[in-house]
């Protein structure tokens, strides 16, 4: 999913090739050939806004600025050029979202690409001609969002949810030490939270400054050192600003960070690096790399037993690679599957269930079956001493006739 830095290098790529230039065009109709080529896509345009209403808000309009906080992006539009701002264009990439521009490079992300060999490219969500350039908006897993605001957009949702922008407006040290010391969930998901201390991290920015820190992923934030909460602070800091001076080139990335080596498809176990050997887990709902060698949970305490990879973990790793930068699932992935698989899985969940029913269900469970009336021998016995044959012999005998 595209981060901060990846989001501050669109910021300025729109920034440089659309500020001051007046919406001369839009087509608000899927384009590239894609499985929706020609429909309007209601669920990239947020909030139930019709193809009329987005086109009045657009057409004609002239851009003002092209303004970032965390990962949400927005374009503040005029009336007239130069003119007060009359409204907001705001994108959100989710997953695999990005805006490219006609005749320049597609930006480059560590988990997909974008074809630009014809135009407009697939998946084109909207396109935006401004005279001679032209933009677009795309998304294949479609979990971006296109929506409409006023001219005050951080008044309301969902920038008014968002916590200090690392880049524009960092959170003092005081507060965000503050704010750990009364929060008990792991420092990664404090870290993932846009609304807890900052925005616009995403989950190889957290890898990266909790690994640049020497803090452990899983450490409870009110456990932390004053060292710890000071390192992770700062390292926020530098990181997104290291990473946004590089235009969220990868390859301009420093040699030493842990960005190099934790795109390996993994989500447990562990592998060997030039860093150490990496561990792969899964802390605040999202797959981790850290290095338990230079980690800690807290200050003075050794670091973690390594532990060797798996081959099992490396197999379910290869089916869950998507996991290791997504923020949501495919909607396949949200969907049960049909099939023997699906039949295996309620088995599964079945036994799970049962193993699971506490010690008093399990005692209402046996209590509740139903019991032999009493009653029942003394009757077998009576018929015995009247020369009557036992149930048991008549049904053997059956059988065997």
């Amino acid at each position: 999913m595209p981060e901060l830095p990846e989001v501050e290098a669109q910021r300025r790529t729109i920034e440089a090739a659309t500020l001051g230039k007046q919406v001369t065009l839009l087509v608000a109709t899927e384009q590239g050939g894609g499985p929706r080529d020609g429909e309007f896509d209601d669920k990239i345009v947020g909030e139930g806004v019709t193809p009329p209403e987005l086109a009045a808000a657009l057409q004609d309009k002239w851009v003002l600025a092209v303004k970032r906080r965390g990962k949400q992006l927005w374009v503040e539009l005029s009336a007239t050029r130069g003119g007060a701002c009359c409204g907001c264009l705001l994108l959100h990439f989710g997953m695999t979202g990005a805006v490219v521009i006609k005749g320049r490079d597609a930006p480059l992300y560590k988990k997909f690409s974008i074809d630009m060999s014809s135009w407009p490219p697939r998946f084109t969500k909207l396109e935006l001609v401004f005279g001679d350039t032209s933009l677009a908006y795309t998304d294949p897993r479609r979990f971006g969002r296109i929506l409409l605001r006023g001219p005050s957009p951080s008044d309301v949702p969902p920038l008014s949810e968002l916590a200090a922008d690392p880049l524009t407006d960092p959170l003092p040290l005081a507060n965000f030490a503050a704010a750990l010391r009364r929060k008990s969930a792991p420092i990664k998901a404090a870290l993932l939270d846009q609304g807890f201390a900052f925005c616009g991290v995403g989950n190889w920015v957290a890898d990266e400054v909790l690994y640049q820190a020497g803090v452990l992923p899983s450490a409870p934030c009110n456990r932390l050192s004053d060292a710890q909460i000071e390192r992770t602070h700062a390292q926020v800091l530098a990181v997104c600003n290291v990473a946004c001076a590089a235009g969220a080139d990868a390859s301009a990335f420093p040699p030493g960070w842990l960005f190099h080596h934790r795109w390996q498809n993994q989500t447990s176990g562990s592998m060997d690096s030039p860093l150490g050997r990496i561990h792969f887990d899964t802390v605040g709902g999202r797959t981790t790399a850290f290095v338990p060698a230079k980690q800690k949970a807290a200050e003075g305490e050794p670091p973690p037993k390594e532990a060797k990879a798996s081959k099992k973990a490396s197999a379910t790793s290869k089916r869950r690679s998507s996991e290791i930068q997504g923020d949501e699932p495919t909607e396949a992935e949200a969907k049960p599957k049909a099939g023997r698989a699906a039949k295996r899985g309620k088995k599964v969940v079945a036994k799970e269930l049962k193993t699971a029913v506490p010690a008093t269900e399990a005692t209402e469970a046996t209590e509740a079956k139903p019991k032999r009336r009493r009653g029942t021998k003394q009757a077998e016995e009576l018929k015995l001493e009247r020369g009557a044959e036992p149930a048991t012999a008549r049904r053997s005998r059956v059988r065997s006739g």
